[in-house]
């Protein structure tokens, strides 16, 4: 093949801390061959060491390949691709040796290459016009090696550098300095002469400066010191002060401040000058400074097996205000951050914010972390966002729940029936895995005959055992005989830990007794939605 191109070089990119792979559109014909520099923040250039920093695809393809780097460059460096070829002549044609074409093409690829690198380098080389003769140039190299000693004085020139053009213009007149020097020290034996004189009228000007109010300064014809001003001044500040006050005072009330309503402020990084702020900006610093994340609204709705609404709401996460007017009708396929949807998962969901103009949208994720939530380019999924969760079942289809702010019921679904005894952790049916939820949980205990006893106790995760007394138990009792019916049922709330498991406890005396477990929603009580 032959090298049909001129292009030995590729970038600058930009390292994001993401991307990896960075494209050379240019042939070569070893991996040695292609030199990576990664420039930092700085605009310091560091080589880096091939299969240590970066591995190289696409060797000997016309239209190159890339160079895989590995931890992924940093925001803010920049990565350039170089043509590398060392200056070194490896192929041996014998003589009446067997001739291979393909040998002696590839001899003068690696020709054109070190000719193309040549021209690359020397396009960025410091050139000068063919018309100079060599003793205009052997002047011309003295004179930089002369200024290439003076590395300390070239620094202090370059730092007075916008001064240069200036001096050049008086260059002339230095010749002058010395004429100039003795009249100066003519003035100056005259303005010794009137420090006399200044001496004298230092007193008068004391007097100006501090002469009592109303006290007129002697010898001035009338007039009154800088004191006696500052003092008729402070009284008319006065009364202007107390007039804003008073037009404050008297005016029109407010009923509800908006956020582009204006407040006035002190700004200590401007020494203390004042400055508007506006109420937007109030609200956000108090979030971010307390690390308050809250919304209302935003509340999830079952639509059919695969859609669902969310509807209008605001709020403020990681101190940046999210908000929408109308309800958005999505999909499943719609809100996932990424992949397919899954059978029998909880996704959790979330409001993003579009970088750009503030723009909220909503995105479903397995994670139950805002940092692991995959997001559009361009937006951002922030501290406390999530807005609530949607469970699929095994078909992958919406488990249908009814939500009332935190607050979300759905049909009744069977846990388990024991008509022995159990006693342990467990997940119900249809409950979010991933974080702790208070379960509506329906419990159902019949005893057959005189004498048995049947208990169902339905505790917290947390509790070590049902019997330790748990803030959240739902306990059912059937016995026969005394003061207790053959068949009771019970219902209530108690707390999942984060795998969605509670503990559950049954006990018989028979096996014809039987306890029969059911879970009918929860309310998500970490979720940051106000008044739910």
């Amino acid at each position: 093949m032959t090298i049909s191109s001129e292009i030995n070089r590729s970038g600058p990119y930009n390292g994001d801390g993401t991307a990896t792979a960075f494209e050379y559109k240019f042939k070569i014909l070893e991996p040695r061959h292609l030199q990576v520099i990664r420039t930092d923040a700085s605009g310091t250039d560091s080589i880096l060491v091939l299969d240590a920093d970066y591995i190289v695809t696409g060797v000997g393809n016309d239209g190159g390949g890339s160079a895989v780097i590995v931890p992924a460059p940093a925001d803010g460096t920049k990565i350039t691709l170089l043509l590398d070829v060392p200056f070194t002549q490896e192929t041996d044609l014998e003589n009446q040796g067997a001739y291979y074409a393909e040998t002696l093409e590839q001899a003068l690829d690696l020709v054109v290459m070190r000719l193309q690198q040549l021209k690359e380098r020397a396009a960025r080389a410091v050139t000068i016009p063919p018309s100079f003769d060599s003793a205009t140039i052997d002047k011309l190299i003295a004179d930089v090696l002369t200024l290439s000693n003076k590395g300390d004085a070239l620094e202090a020139v370059a730092a007075v550098s916008q001064y240069l053009e200036t001096v050049a213009d008086i260059a002339n007149d230095i010749p002058d300095v010395a004429g100039l020097t003795q009249t100066a020290q003519q003035k100056a034996a005259e303005a010794a002469q009137s420090a006399t004189s200044a001496n004298t009228s230092a007193g008068l000007a004391t007097a100006y400066a501090t002469n009592p109010e109303d006290i007129v300064v002697p010898g001035s014809g009338g007039l009154f010191s800088a004191f006696h001003w500052y003092r008729k001044t402070l009284a008319i500040y006065n009364d202007v002060a107390n007039t804003l006050a008073g037009w404050l005072h008297g005016a029109a009330a407010k009923s509800e401040i908006g956020d582009d309503d204006e407040f006035a402020i002190a700004d200590s990084a401007t020494g203390w000058g004042l400055r508007k702020v506006l109420a937007g900006s109030i609200v956000k610093y108090v979030c971010v400074a307390t690390g308050l994340d809250f919304f209302t609204g935003f509340i999830p709705a079952y639509v059919g097996i695969t859609s669902v609404t969310i509807g209008p709401g605001v709020g403020w996460f990681g101190g940046k205000k999210h908000q929408t007017a109308l309800a958005a009708a999505k999909t499943l396929v719609q809100l996932l951050d990424t992949g397919a949807v899954q059978a029998s998962k909880t996704y959790f969901l979330y409001a993003i914010r579009k970088l750009s103009d503030g723009t909220t949208d909503f995105v479903m994720s397995l994670s139950g972390l805002e940092a692991d939530v995959t997001k559009p380019v361009g937006w951002e999924c922030l501290s406390g966002s999530r807005v609530g969760v949607v469970i699929t079942n095994s078909s992958g289809n919406i488990v249908p729940f009814w939500q009332t702010g935190n607050e979300v019921n759905t049909d009744t679904y069977s846990w388990f029936i024991a008509n022995a005894n159990v006693q342990g952790l467990a997940v119900p049916s249809n409950v979010p895995v991933g974080l702790s939820v208070d379960i509506w949980v329906l419990i159902d205990t019949v005893v057959a005959s005189t004498g048995q006893d049947c208990i169902g106790i339905v505790s917290d995760a947390a509790a070590a055992k049902y019997t330790t007394g748990a803030a959240h138990q739902v306990r059912c009792r059937s016995r026969s005989g005394n003061d207790y019916p053959d068949q009771s049922a019970a219902a209530g709330k108690a707390r999942s830990n984060t795998n969605g498991q509670l503990w559950r406890h049954v006990s018989v005396t028979s096996a014809a007794c039987s306890a029969s477990f059911f879970v009918c929603g929860w309310y998500d009580y970490t979720c940051k939605r106000l008044f739910a």
